[in-house]
C-alpha cells in the first residue's frame, strides 16, 4: 500500500468517557442556545427540524403565544420546564452518536 501522508488513522485515539461527556454537554448547550450545531457553518443538527419531527406541535404554539403575550413572565416556569425536558431528550437522543464522538475527537485531541 502506498503512503500519501494523509493517512493518520494509526495515530487516532478513541475519546475518553469524560471527553465524550464534555462534547455531549457542549453540543446540547449549543443546540439550545443557537438552534443547532455547530453554531456557524453547515448544520449537523437542527433543533427546529428535530422538534418538528419529535415533539407535539401544540408546544410550539404555546411558547409562541407566551412570547407574544404582554405578560411573558407568566410563562417563565412553563418555558423553563419545557427547556429542561427538551435538554433531557436531546441528551438521550445524542448519547453515543457519531456527531458527539467526532466532536470529542476533534475538540480534545492532544
Amino acid at each position: 500500500m502506498e503512503y500519501h501522508g494523509d493517512e493518520n488513522w494509526a495515530d487516532e485515539v478513541e475519546p475518553t468517557e469524560r471527553e465524550l461527556a464534555r462534547a455531549l454537554e457542549e453540543i446540547v448547550e449549543c443546540i439550545l442556545d443557537h438552534g443547532g450545531f455547530p453554531k456557524q457553518g453547515r448544520r449537523q443538527f437542527d433543533l427546529y427540524d428535530w422538534l418538528f419531527e419529535n415533539r407535539d406541535s401544540s408546544y410550539a404554539m404555546e411558547v409562541y403565544v407566551a412570547a407574544m403575550s404582554s405578560d411573558s413572565r407568566a410563562f417563565e416556569t412553563r418555558i423553563a420546564r419545557e427547556r429542561k425536558l427538551v435538554e433531557a431528550v436531546l441528551i438521550k437522543h445524542l448519547t453515543g452518536s457519531d456527531m458527539v464522538a467526532d466532536h470529542a475527537a476533534t475538540e480534545y485531541a492532544e
